[in-house]
């Protein structure tokens, strides 16, 4: 998996994007739309959005790349004044390279722009088959397996699609009111580049726990390269995305998404540490969706479901035990 990640990332991202696109086309269907011309008219608006942003994004990465002489002279005097105060060697500075690793890393970003739009095309074609595939799933596990496995198949498929469609939807849903809560807050206070921020906190809160505290810990840092000595505006935009990560994280995202995935926090750091191992950046990205549907699949394969329980938090319900209920409410 680790040296087929190439061919199997850009697959999993259009198999996540198919829970969230297919409701949409199913919707036109519904309204006698051809089915191929509701796909198109999903993946032309989704290609359009996602080629504006990048536009965007690469604009703004070349003007922080030329930007970035000034910041590096604002990091070298702050460093150095630490070093005065704390009596630190005098060569530490040079040892750490910070401004060199810093400045590779935008080089790098900014030169994979290329290596992206090409897995986003990628992507868009996987994603075009899948949704054209949609409707046939079922009815070829009919056909292909024998009646138990099919009922087993079908409750597998059902689940997965109802959980990660969640998921996805609640994530892409929170992430962007996240992003735009950042964009006009860090408009306002005066922090450049104020839209790459906001695509950084979009992406960095799918990765759970880990990406809303490292991206505001990074634009903290950012605010006191540029604020300081003011450093009322350095507090205020740690407020601000601190406060945005805080309050739309732990208080809207569970509310919106419940105990749906029922994962265990260790379940979801050792999935973030596996995933990330095999397919690195985009391994964080995917880890939880992949995880909970391992999870779905050990509840609902006889002899697994002791490992789905101890994947979950404790408030297990089994399969066996959630249909008991449903059977019971529809009786009442």
């Amino acid at each position: 998996m680790r040296l087929t990640g190439g061919i199997f990332v850009p697959f999993v991202i259009a198999l996540l994007l198919s829970f969230v696109f297919a409701p949409v086309v199913s919707f036109l269907v519904n309204r006698k739309v051809p089915r191929f011309l509701a796909i198109a008219f999903v993946l032309l608006i989704f290609l359009a959005f996602g080629f504006l942003i990048v536009l965007i994004v690469y604009s703004s990465f070349q003007s922080l790349l030329r930007e970035f002489p000034k910041y590096q002279e604002r990091m070298t005097e702050l460093i150095r004044a630490l070093i005065l105060r704390f009596d630190l060697p005098s060569d530490i500075y040079g040892q750490l390279e910070i401004s060199r690793t810093i400045g590779n890393a935008l080089l790098s970003v900014s030169g994979n722009f290329m290596s992206f739009a090409s897995g986003f095309i990628v992507v868009l074609v996987f994603l075009l088959f899948l949704l054209m595939e949609k409707p046939y799933v079922r009815r070829k596990i009919q056909l292909a397996v024998k009646d138990e496995t099919t009922r087993t198949l079908s409750r597998v498929l059902v689940h997965i699609n109802s959980q990660i469609g969640r998921y996805v939807a609640v994530k892409l849903f929170v992430s962007l009111l996240t992003a735009v809560t950042v964009y006009v807050s860090f408009s306002l206070i005066g922090v450049d580049f104020p839209f790459i921020w906001s695509v950084l906190t979009f992406l960095f809160n799918f990765i759970p726990s880990i990406g809303s505290i490292a991206i505001t810990i990074i634009a903290s840092i950012f605010a006191i390269v540029q604020f300081v000595p003011d450093w009322n505006l350095v507090l205020v935009t740690f407020a601000c995305i601190g406060g945005a990560e805080f309050i739309i994280g732990n208080v809207l995202d569970p509310k919106m998404l419940g105990d749906r995935l029922n994962l265990s926090p260790v379940v979801i750091l050792l999935s973030l540490l596996g995933w990330g191992f095999l397919w690195g950046v985009a391994g964080l990205f995917l880890a939880v969706p992949l995880t909970v549907a391992m999870k779905i699949v050990f509840e609902n394969t006889p002899g697994m479901e002791p490992f789905g329980i101890l994947m979950g938090t404790g408030n297990y319900r089994g399969p066996r035990r959630a249909r008991r209920r449903q059977e019971k409410e529809k009786t009442t």
